[in-house]
């Protein structure tokens, strides 16, 4: 009697072995009844196999956040050092922007200072980035969208540096 059970163990190893191996059925999500609407996007053929969009850049829209590159030329023995007033109406030029008036006893401290060696040449840069790197972080940025100005106001406590 010994002999049929030894012969029936096998078979149930490899039984109990391909039963734990099965795999457990995957729960399916539910597929939405209708599909999300596409996203309209207008376009127009602008040559054979090319369409644009017509949706206006973000740097038409807003001329602070185009990106470029400005430089100055080293000054020369005798010639004045730029100071940061020309370096902010020289990245404000072409965008539409101007300093804003009238200019306040804080404000001619900016502009009168001179342009540190560093920021000669600057960029890519984003203007707006640009303008605020030139002013430094004493001085907070505003723009009037309205009037397209630009301001410069005194932070509300400056860092020294120790």
């Amino acid at each position: 009697m010994m002999m049929k059970n030894t012969r029936l163990w096998p078979v149930v190893v490899t039984a109990l072995t391909l039963s734990a191996c099965t795999p457990k059925p995957v729960a399916q999500l539910p597929v939405p009844a209708t599909p999300a609407p596409p996203v309209s996007v207008e376009v127009v053929h602008t040559a054979r196999y090319t369409l644009t969009t017509i949706a206006p850049p973000e740097t038409l829209q807003y001329p602070l956040r185009q990106i470029t590159s400005h430089a100055f030329p080293a000054p020369k023995k005798g010639r004045k050092t730029p100071a940061r007033s020309d370096a902010l109406k020289l990245w404000l030029s072409g965008t539409g922007y101007s300093l804003c008036l009238p200019v306040t006893d804080d404000m001619r401290l900016l502009f009168n200072s001179p342009l540190p060696d560093s920021q000669y040449a600057m960029g890519p840069l984003r203007t707006e980035t640009a303008l605020q790197v030139i002013a430094g972080p004493a001085w907070t940025l505003s723009v009037d969208e309205i009037t397209r100005t630009v301001c410069f106001a005194r932070a509300p406590f400056t860092q020294t540096l120790s």
